[in-house]
């Protein structure tokens, strides 16, 4: 994609470092603010090694009060395995992106909070449970306990599933390593904190002496933290956890350091893609 030369990120070169199946909304929206998108997928999403815990909490749905949804990839490996919703069994969502997930199969969410992150779905799923309601917790095998620990410390029944487990593409550090070789690392996203522990051990032992040449985008403040306990401030931070945002949050440390990051290969064509015939159409955190 061309990018004209008023484009706010017009000659930067930016790394999307999401899942191949949920990074094409981000790239096109950095596109579309004139950047050069390089796809560098840190994270692969994978069936649970034991799925038989899932597919019982899906048999049974009708058994709890609530189902709470920490991200997109937790929607798509629960609902196909549901034939019929229960009328019963309400939704709740961490966010817009989760929300959106829920509505490509036809649902939607009941709670969405304000603030998209554990602490605040928690807050206010707990305003909404009656005493004896159960609440469903489809999860990453990696995923963060702060949910479950706020909804037990409450005496909410919890059942608490993996749904999903990630893992490093095989093809990531050949990637990495022909990406960021003979150039600077520059504006890579982050919307994780697995993707920022990831993108560390890839670059291994020259990460110490490299970090100072990253300028992380970062989806929200776990993950900055996250990039924060690797020694990194982030460049960007969304103001919400979602594509725009996120964008947005580049644009405007870009223009506050006046401009800067320019490509050193052409700026009338797009980089060459790390990784190709990745494509996907899912925004939100992994």
């Amino acid at each position: 994609m061309n990018s004209s030369p008023s484009a706010p990120l017009a000659g930067i070169r930016v790394v999307v470092t999401r899942p191949a199946a949920q990074a094409e909304g981000l790239v096109r929206a950095y596109q579309e603010a004139g950047a050069t998108v390089v796809r560098l997928p840190l994270l692969a999403v994978m069936p649970p090694e034991d799925p038989a815990p899932l597919d019982a909490a899906a048999a049974r749905l009708a058994d709890f009060s609530w189902v709470a949804l920490t991200s997109a990839n937790a929607v798509r490996a629960l609902l196909p395995r549901v034939e019929h919703w229960p009328d019963t069994t309400r939704l709740a969502a961490v966010g817009g992106a989760t929300a959106a997930a829920l509505e490509e199969h036809g649902l939607k969410a009941h709670l969405v909070p304000a603030q998209g992150d554990a602490e605040h779905l928690a807050q206010e799923l707990l305003q909404h449970l009656a005493p004896d309601d159960q609440v469903l917790l489809p999860q990453a095998a990696d995923a963060r306990p702060t949910l479950e620990q706020a909804l037990r410390a409450a005496q909410v029944p919890v059942s608490a599933v993996t749904a999903y487990d990630k893992r490093l593409p095989p093809q990531a550090a050949a990637q990495a390593e022909e990406l960021f070789l003979d150039s600077p690392l520059g504006w890579v996203t982050f919307t994780s904190p697995r993707i920022a522990r990831s993108f560390a051990e890839l670059l291994g032992g020259a990460w110490p002496s490299r970090r100072n040449e990253l300028r992380a985008a970062s989806i929200g403040p776990v993950t900055s933290t996250a990039l924060r306990e690797l020694g990194v401030e982030p460049a960007a931070e969304a103001a919400r956890p979602s594509d725009d945002e996120l964008v947005a949050a580049t644009v405007a440390a870009v223009s506050a350091a006046g401009g800067g990051g320019e490509l050193e290969a052409s700026e009338d064509s797009e980089a060459p893609t790390a990784g190709a015939n990745q494509s996907g159409e899912t925004r939100g955190t992994v």
